[in-house]
């Protein structure tokens, strides 16, 4: 379809935004024309006040697949981590999905209590796959890790020991060195 310029409400938009995020269908209703879905996806802000400027939204065929990215929502609790004994270290923060625009899932939930021991881990191959979802990540991408802390020392430098030469200074030779003239008596 050919570009639209639409003028919407900045409160009702922030509302719809809040409920329905990046990756979640709405509804766009243009004057007197059909209901059209729409993903948003970009939102310009003010950077000095944060005011909305702009918003894309992207109408999508129900038929055909589209690409996206789905925020990744940690769930549960590793133990070693609550007693901070560890950190949990994250990989992604989103993944890539294809599938049909009313199955793209508004996050997927990686659920972390089943991590007991440092270096256990969860990769793209370890998650569900959402119903009529496709990973297009690598499979052995990290998602998150338990890593044991890392304690940093700082070692001071040691002292520098090259002597420097002063400007104007040389060295006399040793005497009965090679290379020296004779002297007289």
């Amino acid at each position: 379809m050919d570009p639209v310029t639409v003028l919407v409400d900045g409160r009702e938009f922030v509302k719809a935004f809040q409920k329905v995020g990046r990756n979640q269908l709405v509804d766009l209703q243009l004057a007197d024309e059909p209901v059209r879905k729409a993903l948003i996806r970009e939102v310009q802000r003010n950077p000095r006040d944060g005011d909305l400027l702009h918003v894309d939204f992207y109408q999508v065929n129900l038929t055909e697949k589209i690409e996206s990215e789905v925020p990744i929502e940690i769930e549960g609790e590793v133990e070693l981590v609550a007693k901070g004994e560890a950190d949990l270290q994250r990989g992604l923060h989103a993944l890539k999905v294809e599938c049909l625009p009313t199955d793209l899932p508004p996050v997927i939930a990686v659920d972390v209590s089943g991590l007991k021991e440092i270096d256990d881990e969860i990769r793209v191959k370890d998650l569900k796959v959402p119903p009529g979802c496709e990973f297009l990540d690598e499979p052995e991408d990290l998602i998150v890790k338990v890593a044991a802390h890392r304690e940093e020392v700082e070692e001071a430098p040691a002292p520098a020991t090259a002597e420097v030469p002063v400007v104007g200074e040389t060295e006399a030779p040793a005497e009965g060195a090679e290379g020296e003239a004779p002297t007289e008596s």
